[in-house]
């Protein structure tokens, strides 16, 4: 407008050339210095909205009080996007340990968790031993400065020693609670120094095709990482031939293998939502036990060393469809009672056959899982109300909840040995004079001298350092070892606490030597 008004003036009024020139240059400068106020004020936010930023800053409050869903689809994305995997695994691995385990089996064959020591292969040129010490290794994570640490039940199961490693340090482990059900388990190392640990996250809002990162020691590799999604929810299984879990397995295309088990599986926030347990027969399927199941356990794991769970005495199975239509239900939801084991809590309050539980307490039974679930939540002593329909009526009973039963598998007994013949022992060997058919046999040279170790004992010290049946002990320290009276003269002058080095000969002449400590 200034500049509008200026250049009309110029036009009208006559004046001289030099005056016109210097108010052209006036105005010049007026309108230079309006246009550089102008930018200053808008840069700092100066400037009077307009109707329509007005209108858009109105828009943004309602948005913060109702946000449409496209908006939290957003938020949601932002919340869980990061710049790097290789952040996360950074922040995350410090926390992840290596269990290893050893347990005693009998010689008929390792389970499937379980390797054979690799001296343990070859059949021992006379016998096989009764049992054998079998090694396994699984994963397991921090969950406090102190040295808590969640792995899975089948990782410890029935496990003579425990070590956790961590960090490139051994430290001795204590079993302090386990639950078969639900396949947890916890162990306990001593630190002088507080330890890293993982804040537990919640599972229950983990979405289908959300970024999960699994972290453990697959096949002995440690602090191994792999990366997918969340691939389903809610799977329910049984581990290793036992009872359906009452865990609803979260299923990820995360590589999980052999040695995963116990190990974390996190969200791209660093929480752990799950905890590594099975693999399927099936590239790029693995289940994890939901972190929210394990909060459900772990106060009782902790202070009680198990888990005592309500019992109703039902066998239940989900609805269907036609039965629904015969009950003349609109959805086939509920638990069909199929059967009621004599005096349990459910055939003491009147349960029977035939039933259909509809809900418990103020909660709907949609599906067996429901009821499991919730009843199992719920300590032995407690009382809950069932919802059941029954030949087209609807009542309610009160029943008082027992203890569920500890199953027990059929091998967690330990299996009887049999009777040995009476022959010279040591530190868990059996041993006797090296004849010549036995060096034959064993394919040693003519000359070799030594005592022949018969058997050994899965508990022996020597056991854990590769000993076998068909071994020759040649030498302990620097004393030559030709014959059974040799070594009982070594072994008269240790003392408990004694480390002393062994030289051994296996079948087929490998000399190797290891050191022990005297028990």
């Amino acid at each position: 407008m200034v500049a509008v008004v200026c250049f009309t003036f110029l036009n009208e009024v006559p004046l001289t050339m030099n005056t016109k020139k210097q108010i052209l240059f006036t105005t010049l400068m007026v309108f230079g210095a309006l246009v550089f106020g102008m930018i200053i004020a808008g840069g700092l936010n100066l400037t009077e909205p307009t109707r329509a930023e007005e209108a858009g800053q109105t828009a943004a409050v309602a948005e913060d009080d109702s946000r449409t869903e496209q908006a939290r689809r957003v938020e949601r994305h932002a919340r869980t996007s990061i710049d790097s995997f290789a952040d996360l695994a950074e922040a995350v691995l410090p926390a992840v340990v290596t269990v290893e385990v050893a347990r005693i089996e009998e010689t008929s064959g390792p389970g499937s968790f379980f390797r054979r020591n690799p001296f343990q292969r070859r059949p021992a040129p006379e016998s096989e031993p009764d049992e054998q010490r079998l090694q396994g290794a699984g994963s397991g994570f921090l969950i406090s400065t102190d040295g808590w640490i969640v792995t899975n039940n089948h990782v410890i199961d029935r496990a003579e020693d425990v070590t956790v490693r961590l960090d490139g340090r051994e430290y001795e482990a204590e079993v302090r609670g386990r639950d078969r059900e639900t396949d947890l388990a916890l162990v306990k190392i001593e630190a002088e120094e507080e330890l890293p640990f993982l804040p537990l996250g919640d599972s229950e809002q983990l979405r289908v095709g959300d970024w999960i990162m699994a972290i453990g020691s697959p096949l002995s590799f440690e602090a191994s990482v792999t990366v997918g999604v969340v691939s389903a929810k809610g799977r329910s299984f049984g581990i290793e031939g036992g009872p359906t879990s009452f865990a609803n397995y979260i299923q990820t295309d995360a590589a999980i293998n052999r040695g995963n088990s116990g190990g974390p599986l996190v969200n791209t926030a660093g929480e752990v939502v799950g905890i590594a347990t099975a693999m399927a027969w099936a590239e790029n399927i693995g289940f994890a036990v939901p972190v929210d199941v394990l909060e459900g356990v772990l106060p009782q794991l902790r202070d009680e060393g198990r888990v005592r769970r309500g019992y109703l005495g039902v066998e239940i199975r989900d609805l269907e469809h036609i039965e629904a239509r015969y009950h003349e239900l609109d959805e086939p939801n509920g638990a069909l009672v199929r059967g009621v084991q004599p005096d349990t809590p459910a055939a003491k309050a009147g349960v029977v056959s035939g039933d259909v539980i509809l809900g418990v307490d103020d909660h709907d039974v949609v599906g067996t899982r429901d009821l499991i679930d919730y009843v199992a939540a719920k300590a032995p002593g407690e009382g809950v109300e069932l919802e059941i329909l029954r030949d087209s009526s609807r009542i309610n009973l009160e029943v008082v909840l027992e203890e569920r039963p500890t199953q027990v598998a059929e091998n967690d007994s330990p299996a009887p040995t049999r009777p040995r013949d009476e022959v010279t022992e040591w530190l868990g060997l059996e041993l006797r004079p090296l004849t010549a058919n036995l060096r034959e046999r064993s394919g040693l040279e003519s000359g070799q001298r030594g005592v022949y170790v018969r058997d050994v004992s899965a508990r022996s010290v020597f056991a854990e350092k590769g000993f076998r049946a068909g071994v020759v002990i040649s030498g302990i320290d620097d004393v030559e070892i030709r014959d059974l009276d040799d070594l009982k003269a070594v072994a008269a002058g240790l003392d408990s606490g004694d480390l002393v080095r062994v030289e051994a000969v296996v079948p087929g002449g490998q000399r190797f030597f290891t050191v022990i400590e005297v028990p």
